[in-house]
């Protein structure tokens, strides 16, 4: 079979899960399933995230600041037994009982948790010359550590604590996951957004400083499992920091210093934590190192295996990433049916029909506008994509195609459906999955856009052509080039990409995915006009300049 009868085959396939049926008021079946299957992801992020800020409070609590007893230790533990269980059940639903295993293994970990508190049954009273000791301490830190030290000079007084301390060293900016492979030892770690590969320098890092994160995410975690001072969400630490700068990061007061600040410090080798003999404090960090630590992170991402899982944190971690997973191939699934959704009814030159799992439109029409999309994500996607001429970027140096391109995409003699395809949505008031179809390639845009920043991503895949290969690669890298400078973390085999990003807040999620929107435009028949590394070059520059600088 040659290879245009190959591509006419692939495109009849992807497009065959839009079977026509009769419209009819309600979901159908696969409907209603695909709706479960939503609310089942949307426990699972939010029981994971409880589980990992009740984690995040006890690590706090062992740091030895703050009082706590037996009581508050059984307290947590059985919220977190009651929790992870439904973690589990609802990862079984949405992936047809592929994790099943991890109902053994926390069955193993909590009766060793059982078992250490079952050996430690006397709670030891702090004396009052310990909490005495607690008061002074406090004053300490009040009197000389004041906020900001005066005469000092403050690079930055914003963001999240992570992980308390004090840590100083020159920076070294982390663009990408390779630069780890050459961090310095006693470096100060600068980043854009948190990450769980951060533990391969964490013994060597002074200190770590994100523009993005949360306090309860994974990276943060690990930080204080290593003891690494830690400041997240500062928004501005990539731009106003630079390598090979002196830094002192006070992870006590949340202010970032030029240079080495000696007084603080001396502030850090003066604290001392308070439990560090006591009997609850024994009690609590040994059931912590049944809970906190991440092993999955040393076995890689492509091994998200149950069997490797030891702790609890495991459980909550491999269930969020597996989930994602898992949700991300909802659209393409054969359970999508066109008589389940409504259209859009849009200046958009394809066929957009939507699902909506939950809260996404506003009522059952058989036809939508996009006024009536209540999808945060799904909106943010469509305004970038509608702020675009037709048919996408200027030609370089191939003015006959570009034309016909165009007079295919505009003039109503062409029916829509056999150039463009369909394209199909699910969404919901915070989710939104979007298998685009524009031309002759496919892209699946999956985000999640909340309140909660543990909860916010954005997950892209691109593939598909119908140039040339070394025209659809160079596509593909100039696609690339853009997410990585939007932050994305970007896999590329041939001519299929994979991006993702995790962990921001709610508006820089919808402004990024406004560029995704207007990057689909743009990249539509791109590979057809790229007949050299200089038009890529060229096509970057011009979509950074006016796309990405409104």
């Amino acid at each position: 079979m040659g290879k245009n009868a190959t591509d006419r085959v692939h495109m009849r396939d992807l497009l065959s899960i839009f079977k026509k049926e009769k419209f009819h008021d309600g979901l159908s079946r696969s409907g209603k399933q695909l709706q479960k299957r939503y609310k089942c992801f949307q426990k699972i992020l939010s029981e994971t995230t409880a589980v990992l800020e009740i984690m995040a409070d006890m690590e706090e609590k062992a740091a030895g600041d703050y009082l706590f007893d037996m009581q508050y230790l059984r307290s947590n533990l059985h919220v977190i037994s009651h929790k992870v269980p439904h973690i589990i059940d609802c990862l079984n639903k949405i992936s047809d009982g592929k994790y099943a295993e991890l109902n053994g293994v926390l069955r193993r970990v909590e009766s060793e948790i059982q078992a250490i508190l079952s050996r430690e049954r006397k709670t030891e009273k702090l004396t009052k010359d310990v909490v005495n000791r607690r008061g002074r301490v406090k004053n300490l830190l009040r009197v000389k550590s004041p906020t900001p030290l005066k005469g000092r000079k403050v690079l930055i007084d914003s963001g999240i604590i992570a992980c308390k301390g004090v840590g100083t060293g020159n920076a070294y900016v982390v663009n990408k996951e390779g630069d780890l492979n050459n961090f310095p030892e006693g470096a100060v770690l600068i980043a854009k957004n948190t990450s769980p590969k951060f533990v391969t320098v964490m013994n060597k890092a002074a200190a770590i400083v994100t523009d993005a994160g949360s306090a309860s995410g994974y990276m943060a975690s690990l930080a204080r499992e290593f003891r690494v001072p830690a400041i997240v969400n500062t928004k501005v630490a990539t731009k106003i920091i630079m390598s090979g700068l002196e830094i002192t990061v006070d992870a006590f007061n949340g202010n970032i210093y030029e240079g080495r600040i000696d007084e603080v410090i001396e502030l850090d080798q003066i604290r001392e934590n308070l439990f560090k003999n006591t009997h609850i404090f024994e009690i609590l960090d040994k059931v912590l190192k049944k809970i906190v630590p991440l092993n999955l992170i040393s076995h890689g991402e492509n091994l998200l295996k149950p069997e490797f899982c030891k702790t609890l944190h495991d459980i909550t971690f491999l269930a969020h990433e597996v989930s994602m997973d898992e949700m991300f191939k909802i659209s393409g699934g054969p359970e999508v049916k066109e008589g389940e959704a409504v259209k859009l009814d849009s200046k958009i030159p394809t066929d957009i029909y939507m699902i909506d799992l939950d809260g996404g439109i506003d009522n059952r029409l058989r036809s939508i506008m996009s006024d009536n999309i209540r999808s945060v994500p799904m909106n943010a996607f469509l305004k970038g994509m509608m702020s675009m001429k037709w048919p996408g970027p200027r030609p370089v140096n191939a003015r006959g195609f570009a034309s016909a391109v165009a007079d295919i995409a505009l003039k109503t003699s062409h029916p829509r459906d056999k150039v463009w395809g369909k394209s199909f949505a699910l969404i919901s008031r915070e989710y939104m999955n979007f298998c685009i179809r524009l031309g002759y390639h496919l892209s699946t845009v999956e985000a999640y856009a909340g309140d909660n920043i543990d909860h916010n991503y954005i997950r892209f895949n691109f593939m598909g052509g119908g140039a040339s290969f070394d025209r659809r690669i160079r596509r593909t890298r100039f696609i690339e080039e853009i997410l990585e400078k939007l932050d994305f973390k970007v896999d590329k085999s041939g001519d299929v990409l994979n991006a993702r990003i995790n962990r921001y807040e709610r508006q820089a999620v919808e402004e990024k995915l406004n560029i995704l929107g207007r990057l689909a435009v743009y990249t539509k028949q791109l590979d057809m006009v790229m007949f050299s590394d200089a038009c890529v070059d060229y096509c970057i520059q011009e979509f950074m300049r006016e796309c990405c600088s409104r």
